[in-house]
Parts: structure tokens; sequence; C-alpha cells
């Protein structure tokens, strides 16, 4: 994936984090899965394990989408560097390396 595709996709991903829709469903199927969770026989291991997995997925979604925006932030700045033309010592000197 280029730069530019990671910071394209960084800002679809930050665009769905922000939307409160997604962000209730994403709150609503974690309730209702604790709610299931919680109602499930003490004897149903299986189904309790089945349903802590559907959290962990649901956790690994929106984490998914947080590191798109993070990978896009650093594809950003290097994008910025690039188009910036400083040369490496220049570089260098403003970050405080040299």
């Amino acid at each position: 994936m280029s730069l530019q595709e990671d910071v394209d996709r960084a800002q679809k991903a930050e665009r769905l984090l922000k939307d409160d829709t997604l962000a209730k469903a994403f709150d609503d199927v974690a309730a209702a899965i604790h709610a299931q969770w919680a109602a499930a026989p003490i004897r149903d291991q299986e189904g309790a394990h089945e349903l802590k997995l559907m959290l962990k997925l649901l956790g690994d979604v929106r984490a998914n989408l947080e590191r798109a925006v993070s990978d896009g932030k650093m594809a950003a700045a290097e994008l910025q560097r690039i188009n910036s033309r400083v040369t490496p010592h220049e570089f260098a000197r403003r970050r405080g390396i040299i």
C-alpha cells in the first residue's frame, strides 16, 4: 500500500470512528453480547466462550480502525517530509539530531 493510500484509508477510518451511528452500533452489540453472557447458564462454558470471542472480535474491529488512523498519521508525516524536499542533513538539524 502506498503512503497516499494509507492516508486515504486513515481518513475513512477516522470518519467511521467519529460516526455516532457506528459508535452506537458497537456499543449496542457489545451490550447485547454482555447480556447474553450474563444470562448464560454456568454449565454452558462453550456458549460463554463463543460470546467472549465475539467481544474480542468486536474489539479487534475497532482496534483495526484505530491502527489505520495511526498508520495514516505516520504516512502523512512521511509524505510531508518527502514533499518538503529537505536534505537529510537539514531534516536532522531541524529535529535536533545534529
